[in-house]
């Protein structure tokens, strides 16, 4: 903030006669303040680099996108499972906006869903600006990012479902675009109204946990759920119902109300996130993905247990695995709580892939990814204290993985919910394949998350020196670095080809879940001996490239 505009703020009237006239004039300062630090943040940004970086996006986002759409060669559903779309699809849709129903009443319970500049906390708020007219531009943001990340992830599903369902995937794409706003104002409006009426946090989770039971049940037995009207709405692409236009009126009613609410703001709560949010912006741009994970468990307000859920067995001694049961011991429910969902759309994604859905891995493999990243907490711990990690006598690859051994163990009731979600969709012929693939798959998919975590470990065999790469290199290596670990989970999400390969042949679908079970088992070896032996593979390289330079260095002496 400017001196000026400091000076503006303390001669307005902040008497209670605060009148018609003053509120005008703390409005025009507030909007000259946002607009000069908006010319000053974008004044540092170099508008050649920003092109560059929204060309690499729209040349490689929407190249992927078609090329996934183009090379999908399954056929059209039959009559049977276009009636099976019809009669499940709005449930199962609608579980999308049951879910998000429960992350926005627990965010704004927690203090959410906004998150502004510490200077807009201590300097605005606490000035004679009208709180609601100071918060609206705020809510508008939030609420116009979070639509159109919804918008067009739901527009691209709907594409690649309009090419196996009736209909035309431009229709599909416009109803998935609507779905995505419709589940995103709910989503907005829902995490504020929460947030003014103080919600607690206990009362917050039992009335989204109602939800998405009820939502459940309505899946389960075809009862009406609270957010089929959302679901079906994903599939005006294929047929429309006006009662579903009801649902985005909901959404758009509940939106307002937060926003009539929005005097009733939390500066406390406001303070809190606008601290942990401007490191949360900055760990994503140096694409600290650990620090990301460690910032969002602090806004949900997320701890540890102080009593484990069970004892840690005594006849455990070897002390990095026992320490890693106990470390697993102490998940907060919400951890738990999130780790089933993952492992249950696992499941369900997989089933999908079984029914000729290909494009479905991509979901596997992003939900055995992300269900990695959360059980390999002792393996992240260990890499959080590198100093402590190189003081140990022991290799640091042997100690890495060593600390995959309770997370493994602990990843084998979470295998089971995703063998039970593939069952529950395809039925009792798929219960002896998933119970062969589960476990193989969830652990190998799991692999990707530790590439992840041991990628972003300190590396004590690297050269200190600056190497300076162009930026197209520099891109290139960004985008490997991210991907990497996602193509691993990807790898291990295809070992259910081999089945839906065997039953197209109309083969033993055992003998291809056990083929599947051995390259998902192989994957996750192959991984761990990666971690074992990446810090002797690399000063074996790089003393290779520095015997090379010496020797061309002696050469044209």
């Amino acid at each position: 903030m400017t001196d000026d505009a400091l000076d503006n703020i303390d001669n307005i009237n902040t008497s209670e006669a605060f009148d018609a006239e003053g509120a005008r004039q703390a409005l025009d300062v507030l909007h000259d303040l946002r607009r000069r630090r908006k010319r000053h943040r974008l004044g540092d940004i170099e508008w050649f680099d920003a092109a560059y970086r929204v060309y690499l996006v729209a040349l490689f986002g929407g190249g992927t996108v078609l090329w996934i759409s183009s090379s999908i060669t399954d056929t059209t559903v039959s009559n049977s499972a276009v009636a099976d779309v019809a009669r499940n699809g709005p449930a199962l849709i609608g579980m999308i906006t049951a879910l998000a129903f429960l992350a926005a009443v627990r965010s704004g319970a927690q203090g959410g869903p906004l998150a502004l500049e510490a200077a807009d906390v201590a300097y605005v708020m606490l000035s004679p600006v009208d709180r609601t007219r100071a918060l609206l531009r705020p809510v508008v943001q939030r609420v116009r990012s979070s639509a159109y990340l919804a918008a067009t992830f739901g527009a691209i599903v709907g594409q690649l479902a309009g090419r196996r369902l009736p209909g035309t995937p431009v229709a599909w794409a416009a109803s998935g675009a609507v779905f995505g706003i419709t589940t995103a104002m709910l989503w907005a409006g829902t995490a504020l109204v929460a947030h003014a009426i103080r919600l607690p946090l206990w009362i917050a989770t039992t009335i989204g946990l109602t939800v998405v039971a009820w939502q459940g049940a309505a899946l389960a037995w075809h009862i009406p759920g609270p957010t089929n009207t959302a679901g079906s709405l994903a599939m005006w692409g294929w047929r429309q119902n006006l009662v579903d236009l009801s649902a985005f009126a909901v959404a758009a009613i509940v939106l307002m109300a937060g926003v009539t609410l929005l005097q009733l703001t939390s500066l406390d709560a406001l303070a809190r996130r606008s601290s942990l949010v401007a490191q949360l912006r900055f760990a994503v741009t140096m694409q600290d993905l650990r620090t990301v994970i460690l910032l969002r468990r602090q806004l949900n307000q997320e701890q540890t247990r102080g009593n484990p859920w069970v004892p840690v067995p005594r006849w455990i001694t070897p002390p990095i695995p026992r320490r890693g049961i106990a470390s697993v011991a102490r998940f907060p429910a919400t951890r738990l709580v999130r780790m089933t969902a993952f492992a249950a759309m696992a499941g369900v994604f997989q089933a999908m892939v079984m029914r000729g859905t290909s494009p479905a891995l991509i979901g596997t493999a992003l939900m055995l990814f992300l269900l990695g990243l959360e059980a390999m907490e002792p393996l992240s711990q260990e890499v959080d204290q590198p100093d402590r990690t190189d003081s140990l006598p022991i290799e640091r690859g042997e100690l890495l993985v060593r600390h995959l051994i309770a997370p493994a163990v602990a990843l084998i009731p979470f295998a089971a919910v995703t063998a039970a979600a593939a069952v529950a969709v395809l039925g009792t012929r798929a219960i002896v394949p998933a119970a062969i693939l589960a476990l193989p798959t969830v652990v190998a998919g799991a692999a990707g998350g530790v590439v992840s975590i041991v990628r972003d470990a300190p590396d004590p065999t690297r050269n200190t020196q600056q190497a300076f790469i162009p930026p197209e290199m520099a891109g290139m290596a960004s985008a490997f670095r991210v991907g990497l670990p996602i193509l691993v989970s990807a790898l291990a999400a295809s070992t259910i080809l081999f089945v839906r390969h065997a039953e197209t042949l109309h083969t033993s679908a055992i003998g291809g879940a056990i083929r599947g079970a051995i390259g998902a088992a192989l994957l996750a070896a192959l991984i761990t001996v990666w971690v074992r032996r990446r810090d002797r593979w690399k000063r074996t390289f790089r003393k290779f490239m520095s015997d090379g330079q010496s020797y061309k260095q002696r050469s044209t002496a």
